[in-house]
């Protein structure tokens, strides 16, 4: 079974980064969206985001900001003993992690979050230092 994948943010950036993801890899059934507005509660935001699962074992996060308001929301959701699904929560989210972990299809929700971790990282390449 595939991991569903949650892109959480402020504002629209979230929506923006999946609709280029998609743009590129065309449409992607288990990627989710959960935005933050400048009116919700961090129960709220995490009440969609949980209703968001459905019913997965675990689902893989992609926060904007680490720290951030989103990413704390999530946090605390993860850190509730016994909640389901299990969750990864990787920060920074850009359209490189996003696009590698797409294109990975194990169903293991740990795995995935360190192929997010390492194409987030990979994906930042300073030009003149690049060998291409």
């Amino acid at each position: 079974m595939s991991v569903p994948i949650i892109l959480a943010g402020h504002g629209r950036l979230p929506s923006g980064v999946g609709e280029a993801a998609e743009m590129i890899l065309g449409p992607q059934s288990r990627l989710k969206v959960c935005e933050l507005s400048p009116r919700d509660s961090p129960e709220e935001f995490g009440a969609r985001l949980l209703a968001l699962a459905h019913d997965a074992e675990g689902v893989l996060v992609l926060a904007d900001l680490h720290g951030g308001s989103p990413f704390n929301a999530v946090r605390a959701l993860a850190a509730v003993p016994g909640v389901r699904p299990r969750i990864e929560l990787v920060s920074g989210l850009n359209l490189p992690m996003l696009l590698e972990v797409l294109l990975h299809t194990t169903g293991d929700v740990t795995e995935l979050a360190g192929v997010a971790r390492a194409a987030g990282r990979d994906g930042v390449v300073d030009v003149l230092e690049s060998t291409w």
